[in-house]
C-alpha cells in the first residue's frame, strides 16, 4: 500500500554516517571522488542520486540522531532540505520519544530499545545497515507486526574478499611459484611444486560473527572446511547454515589453520591477542587481521613470526597508521618473505562500496514508501 502523500517522519540513529555517504548532493563530493566515479561509470551522477530525489515525492520530516565528535561536515548539507534535524544525542528517552510518532526507522550499529518500539504506533519499518541486525529488538518488532530489513554492507562484502585473497595467496603459496616462474626454475619439475595446501583438510579460526566474518565463513564451507568461531554471543541459526562450531578462546587459537580476527576495537579488547594467543597457534598457521590493528600486540606478533611460533601473517591494518618506514614487520615484508602479507588498510575500498550501500538502503525505504516490496527482510 503507497503512504499517502502527506508529512513522513523518518527517524535515523548512526553514529558513523554510513547510512547518508552515497547520497549526498553531488555538488558536495569532492571533485576526486567525482573523478573516480565516472572512472567506472560514466553516468556515475545519474546513478547516484541524492536523498532529497530518492524521497522527492513525499514530505519529509528527517530526525537523525548522531554522538560523533566530529560530524561529517557534509551531513548538514543533507538535512539543509529537511530543516534542522540534525540531533547529538544518545540519550534513549529522546530517541524513544521521536520513534514513538515515526513512520521509519533507520538503524546502523546501535541498539534500539524494545520499549521504543512499543510505544510506536504508526512505524511501518525498521531498516538497518548492515546485515548483522544484533541491535534491532527483532521479537518487539515481530509482536508489533513491523518487517525489519537488514541491507548489505557492501564495504564488508570486500574485506571478507581480501581475507580469501590472502588465504588463497598463502595456500597456494602464489608468492613462491610467482618467483619459481621468474627464476625458470620449473625445467625439471614441471606440474609440481611443493608445499601448498588442500583447504578442505583445514580449520579456519573466525573471531568474532559480524557482517564480515559471515561471508568468509560462506566461502569456506564452500571448499569443505571445518569452521569454529569466538564472539560475545552464540548464533545458532549461522551455526547451523553455515555448520559452524563455537569454541573456546584458547581452543580456537590451538586448533585453527587460519585465524582470521573480525573484532570490534575497545578498551575491552585493546591487544586482547598477544603473546600467549601466538604460543598456543600451530606452526604452520596463518594470522589474519582485517579489523583493527589495536587489537593486536603487534612487537608480540613480529616475535611470534620471526621466531616460528606461526607461519605466517597477513595484514590490512597496523598498531600504528600508516606504519613507520622501519617497522619490522615492513622490513620482512621489503625482504620479500613470502610468509608476510600487509596491505594498507584498503580492504574495505573499491569505488562504488560506500554509495552502494547507503543507496540500497533509502531505496528500500522508498519501496516501502511507494507500498512495493520490501527487499532484504530478516
Amino acid at each position: 500500500m503507497t503512504l499517502e502523500r502527506g508529512r513522513i517522519k523518518i527517524v535515523v540513529w548512526d553514529s558513523i554516517g554510513n547510512t547518508l555517504l552515497g547520497v549526498r548532493p553531488w555538488a558536495s563530493w569532492e571533485p576526486a571522488i567525482q573523478e573516480v566515479l565516472r572512472a567506472e561509470d560514466p553516468a556515475a551522477q545519474e546513478h547516484a542520486p541524492p536523498l532529497a530525489e530518492i524521497l522527492d515525492a513525499w514530505d519529509i520530516d528527517l530526525v537523525w540522531f548522531n554522538s560523533a565528535d566530529e560530524p561529517y561536515v557534509h551531513f548538514g548539507q543533507l538535512y539543509a532540505d529537511y530543516g534542522d534535524a540534525l540531533r547529538f544525542s544518545r540519550d534513549l528517552d529522546e530517541i524513544a520519544a521521536e520513534v514513538a510518532d515515526a513512520d521509519f526507522v533507520v538503524l546502523h550499529k546501535e541498539c534500539l530499545p524494545a520499549e521504543a518500539i512499543r510505544e510506536a504506533s504508526r512505524l511501518r519499518l525498521i531498516q538497518h545497515l548492515g546485515q548483522d541486525a544484533r541491535g534491532v529488538p527483532l521479537a518487539a518488532a515481530r509482536a508489533r507486526g513491523v518487517p525489519v530489513a537488514a541491507t548489505p554492507l557492501v564495504n564488508y562484502i570486500t574485506v571478507a574478499e581480501q581475507v580469501w585473497a590472502y588465504i588463497l595467496n598463502w595456500s597456494k603459496r602464489l608468492p613462491a611459484l610467482r618467483q619459481h616462474m621468474r627464476d625458470r626454475a620449473y625445467a625439471e619439475h614441471w606440474t609440481r611444486f611443493p608445499g601448498t595446501r588442500y583447504l578442505g583438510d583445514m580449520t579456519l579460526g573466525l573471531l568474532g560473527m559480524g557482517e564480515i566474518a559471515r561471508p568468509i565463513a560462506r566461502v569456506a564451507q564452500a571448499f569443505g572446511m571445518r569452521v569454529v568461531y569466538r564472539d560475545t554471543v552464540r548464533f545458532p541459526e549461522l551455526e547451523e547454515q553455515y555448520g559452524m562450531t563455537f569454541v573456546a578462546w584458547d581452543d580456537l587459537f590451538r586448533d585453527s589453520d587460519v585465524v582470521s580476527v573480525q573484532l570490534a576495537l575497545n578498551p575491552q579488547t585493546e591487544n586482547i591477542i598477544a603473546a600467549r594467543e601466538f604460543g598456543l597457534m600451530q606452526p604452520h598457521a596463518l594470522f589474519v587481521n582485517t579489523a583493527r590493528g589495536g587489537l593486536v600486540d603487534q612487537a608480540a606478533l613480529t616475535e611470534a613470526l620471526r621466531t616460528g611460533q606461526i607461519g605466517a601473517v597477513a595484514l590490512d591494518v597496523f598498531a600504528e597508521e600508516p606504519p613507520a618506514p622501519d617497522d619490522p614487520l615492513l622490513v620482512m615484508h621489503d625482504d620479500a618473505d613470502e610468509r608476510i602479507t600487509l596491505t594498507p588498510h584498503n580492504a574495505w575500498q573499491s569505488p562504488w562500496t560506500w554509495v552502494r550501500d547507503s543507496q540500497e538502503l533509502w531505496l528500500n525505504v522508498a519501496r516501502a514508501m511507494r507500498g512495493e516490496p520490501i527487499q532484504h527482510l530478516i
